[in-house]
């Protein structure tokens, strides 16, 4: 069977089992067992396939077939243009995370010296994209989970930002170190949002396969946001609050934060015009640079 033929029967299996990009993730895997970049493939459409390389790759359709995601499958997801090594003991970073970073970038200008805190760090993709975007940056990642900051240390040696990272195990702000009270320039964070009553009608990709630490929250899914509402003391003068938010969220995490003190807050969407970011800052003084 050549590339063209595997293709198309891959294609249309997947499609059977109901997946959307089915396509597209036969392509994926294909290429990650031949080692070669995506676009490759449409020009090697009459090559054949080795029984060693269809034996692999039958062995990831059939993962793929059982709802498991690609980025697990192949052990990676880009982010903000660099590669995050991702597994079952991490959520998988999503494109819309990336209109945070934008929005923390805009208020963090290149020259910005002191640290920033990653609220529940997982594969550690804000963090160190953080890290890497701003050299004059520390950052402090904190999650409950030791699985993911082993998964975030990994990701933070591969991207050569060890050095600035710091990762601490911790339940919400409980061990945020006393030092950094009034200090931080800004707390980020992608926080589980998601309702229990809503895990039912989840894609099984992520229902089934991702943490569910990462993803469920008791409180109508506003929980960690009145955790993070507390940090505002923690901040500078002028130090921002910046949070992704589920699409019903908005307006619930800005009155929650209001109350809690914080100003100029403000709402931003992804690129799919869902509203994502909650924004905010401690009062007080200019933003700290």
């Amino acid at each position: 069977m050549n590339i063209a033929e595997l293709l198309k029967t891959t294609t249309s299996w997947f499609r059977d089992r109901g997946l959307d990009s089915a396509r597209l993730d036969a392509e994926l895997l294909l290429a990650h067992v031949l080692q070669v970049e995506r676009m490759v493939l449409y020009t090697s459409f009459d090559r054949p396939l080795a029984p060693d390389e269809l034996d692999a790759y039958r062995a990831l359709v059939k993962r793929r077939g059982r709802r498991e995601p690609v980025a697990y499958i192949l052990g990676e997801r880009e982010f903000y243009g660099r590669p995050f090594a991702v597994d079952a003991r991490v959520l998988i970073p999503r494109p819309d995370t990336e209109v945070l970073i934008d929005e923390v970038l805009k208020r963090l200008p290149a020259e910005a010296e002191g640290v920033v805190v990653d609220y529940g760090t997982g594969s550690g993709a804000i963090a160190l994209t953080l890290a890497a975007e701003r050299p004059g940056l520390k950052l402090l990642a904190l999650d409950l989970s030791a699985e993911a900051l082993e998964v975030a240390r990994a990701n933070a040696a591969t991207l050569e930002v060890s050095d600035r990272v710091g990762f601490v195990r911790s339940d919400g702000l409980s061990r945020l170190p006393e030092r950094f009270g009034g200090t931080l320039l800004a707390l980020v964070a992608n926080p589980p949002y998601i309702r229990e009553d809503e895990r039912a009608g989840l894609m099984a990709d992520v229902r089934d396969h991702e943490p569910a630490m990462a993803l469920f929250a008791p409180d109508d899914g506003l929980l960690h946001y009145r955790r993070i509402a507390e940090a505002l003391p923690w901040l500078a003068p002028g130090g921002w609050v910046a949070v992704e938010v589920g699409h019903e969220q908005g307006e619930a995490v800005q009155a929650i934060f209001a109350q809690a003190g914080f100003t100029e807050l403000s709402l931003r969407e992804d690129l799919a015009g869902v509203p994502r970011v909650v924004l905010g800052r401690r009062p007080g003084g200019p933003p700290p640079a």
